[in-house]
């Protein structure tokens, strides 16, 4: 039985994120997408935030025939489910969820340079 509301798609995007561990204090990752859809979406990752914990998430889709560059998806989430390595699986990963639209923001990297800033910040 289905339970999602929103469509998903397929997408393999680059994908920053980060989550507060208490006393142990700030964690990151990073991962691709494995699916979006409007209001959350699952990254594959070696590094898993612990379930229903709140996360900031940053994706990078990549651009589109006719434009000239991509669109970077950031915003605060929610951490819903955490699936672990297993014989059928090949990767770690999770799936966040936002139920409020304005906790997502969309920024247009018109420029090539942007983008590159961006994915070389990721990378650190």
């Amino acid at each position: 039985m289905e339970l999602r509301k929103e469509i998903r798609y397929r997408l393999g995007a680059p994908a920053l994120f980060s989550w507060q561990g208490g006393r142990s204090g700030c964690f990151q990752g990073e991962g691709i997408t494995r699916d979006i859809s409007v209001k959350g979406a699952f990254i594959e990752t070696a590094i898993t935030p612990p379930p229903n914990c709140s996360i900031q998430v940053d994706l990078l889709l990549p651009s589109v025939p006719g434009m000239k560059g991509a669109v970077r998806i950031t915003g605060r989430a929610r951490v819903i489910r955490v699936e672990h390595q297993s014989p059928k699986k090949q990767a770690h990963g999770f799936a966040v969820a936002t139920g409020d639209l304005n906790q997502w923001g969309l920024t247009a990297l018109q420029v090539e340079s942007d983008v590159a800033t961006l994915e070389q910040s990721g990378a650190n």
